[in-house]
């Protein structure tokens, strides 16, 4: 009799994963997408979906190119502001480095960082906190690159006009300071825009031209999902033995 219930639980737990696999396979197969277009989500991202297999480097670098759909990307802004760190990650290093600069300007340990964190952060163009919105931004790039570059050179005008002896190097007289200022509103924001596309393209090419990473990372967590699944299971059917 205990003999044929443990058959009987074996045969129940094996068509389980049986079933289990199979909505898996349907759920990945109705996923899956063909060709390298980006698609859009209900959330208002844009993803892209890469061509199976590793492809040439020339069609890595044709494909990532995506066109700029300015409607779409203004309207997927606030999504972008509150579900994703290509918005807030650059523009709090920037404005952490602008009070990292008034503050090392009255410390001697902090100004040589402060200072070489004035030139990638701060000064327009904010090369590295453009850069890191571009390489963030699911979509949208050139806008996060020209709302970054607006707040850098927002900074900068503060430092240059309220606390002009904190910048490293010579301090401006005041013309010099409302050319700095005029300037830094210039640059920054086309170089923003300009910029920060270059990086999320350079993020998508590295996704084509290497597509085993995701791929590799994706097959792993799904093995440590697949054995946390039969492990639970294993203990579910020794407490019941």
């Amino acid at each position: 009799m205990a003999r044929a219930k443990r058959t009987a639980r074996a045969e129940a737990r094996r068509r389980h994963r049986a079933a289990t696999a199979a909505t898996e396979g349907e759920a990945e197969a109705g996923t899956t997408t063909t060709g390298s277009r980006p698609t859009t989500s209900s959330s208002g991202t844009t993803t892209m979906s890469s061509p199976a297999g590793r492809v040439s480097m020339g069609t890595a670098f044709r494909l990532s190119f995506h066109p700029v759909d300015i409607r779409a990307d203004i309207a997927a802004l606030p999504w972008l502001a509150l579900h994703t760190k290509a918005l807030w990650v650059p523009v709090l290093l920037t404005v952490g480095t602008a009070v990292a600069v008034v503050v090392g300007a009255t410390m001697l340990s902090l100004g040589t960082i402060s200072a070489l964190l004035f030139q990638y952060f701060v000064q327009p163009p904010a090369i590295g906190s453009i850069f890191i919105a571009g390489f963030l931004a699911p979509r949208a790039s050139w806008l996060l690159g020209l709302i970054v570059g607006l707040v850098s050179a927002t900074a900068f005008a503060i430092l240059v006009l309220a606390f002009p002896t904190s910048i490293p190097g010579a301090t401006p007289d005041a013309a010099q300071a409302r050319e700095l200022v005029l300037s830094g509103f210039l640059i920054a924001p086309v170089f923003g825009a300009l910029f920060a596309s270059g990086a999320a393209w350079y993020r998508r090419f590295l996704q084509l031209s290497s597509p085993n990473r995701g791929r590799r990372a994706e097959a792993k967590k799904k093995a440590n999902d697949g054995k946390s699944r039969s492990s639970s299971r294993d203990q579910k059917a020794g407490a019941r033995r």
